[in-house]
């Protein structure tokens, strides 16, 4: 018998990666989120359950996903632009079954916790020299609690290190069982305004830094990670503001660091593919004076900055 808590939703498991913790990491990609950030990249990951994306640079306009479609759920307002209407489509994936040109992709897979840790592995050599091991990230990993502390749980079994990337919205009690079984923290700082934060993110953000806060008094590694956003966070007042917040949680000798991830515009690209409209204006690339001083204001409170992540 498979236990509930032995099986996730994911949409990805990338290998190698460099990016997403300390060494050379396997991250692992949930599906779901608890946030809804108007800039997301990722929309095919907000969603815990498998879903259906159009891939219309594929689409050769033949029109089979149409009459395969039960529901009327596919509209083709213009040739080869195949788009999913959401509120009508029950997931039946059967415009992916009559499609020859993969322009119908359905994206996410329920997997066991073996499953995972058979993908996973196929990284463990890179682990010992680098100092990696297997991160845990999204859409949002606190979507799915138990799943990431069964999959945590069976990779520390193995001796291989697990990271915990979160944007911290959910209950204590939750975040906690799963910092159990937790060696590193990536903790997403958006804004220090509760009501920017509500409106640009879906949902407030003192249950966010109230858990950062709780985070930052335990012993574990943690990293501060803070997306720059134009036009949302990304003002001098709102920076120090952050810059503060993290410097007054990282005193006394508790060491942790800043991963500063500038906004980029290649989401405007990724949504055109699936159909969808991009809900936040594309904005330009961050030069580099402006990153240096961004960088400047956290450098000031004493905290380790890296650019990228």
């Amino acid at each position: 018998m498979v236990l509930e808590s032995q099986v996730g939703f994911i949409n990805d498991i990338q290998l190698y990666s460099l990016s997403d913790g300390p060494g050379i990491r396997s991250t692992v990609f949930l599906k779901g989120c608890l946030l809804n950030c108007r800039w997301c990249h990722n929309p095919e990951g907000s969603r815990r359950y498998p879903q259906v994306f159009p891939y219309q640079t594929n689409c050769n306009g033949c029109g089979d996903c149409l009459e395969a479609c039960p529901a009327g759920a596919i509209e083709m307002a213009e040739p080869c632009q195949p788009r999913i209407l959401r509120e009508r489509c029950i997931d039946c994936f059967q415009c992916t079954e009559v499609c020859r040109e993969d322009a119908m992709v359905v994206w996410g897979r329920m997997v066991s916790v073996d499953e995972v840790m058979e993908e996973v592995q196929a990284d463990q050599p890179f682990y010992k020299h680098s100092g990696g091991g297997m991160t845990v990230s999204g859409g949002e990993p606190l979507a799915q609690p138990e799943f990431v502390r069964a999959l945590m749980a069976a990779a520390k079994e193995r001796g291989i290190s697990t990271a915990l990337d979160t944007c911290g919205y959910a209950a204590w009690e939750i975040v906690e069982r799963v910092l159990e079984v937790t060696d590193h923290v990536l903790l997403d700082i958006k804004h220090m305004d509760p009501q920017a934060h509500r409106a640009y993110c879906g949902a407030p953000n003192g249950l966010i830094l109230e858990n950062a806060a709780k985070i930052a008094a335990l012993v574990i590694p943690l990293r501060f990670r803070v997306p720059l956003i134009p036009g949302f966070n990304d003002s001098e007042d709102n920076l120090a503001r952050t810059a503060e917040f993290i410097g007054a949680l990282c005193g006394n000798g508790r060491e942790c660091a800043v991963d500063i991830l500038p906004y980029h515009p290649y989401a405007d690209a990724k949504y055109r593919i699936f159909g969808l409209d991009y809900p936040f204006p594309a904005g330009e690339v961050y030069d580099e004076e402006k990153l240096a001083g961004i960088v400047d204001i956290f450098v000031s409170r004493d905290l380790a900055v890296t650019v990228g992540g």
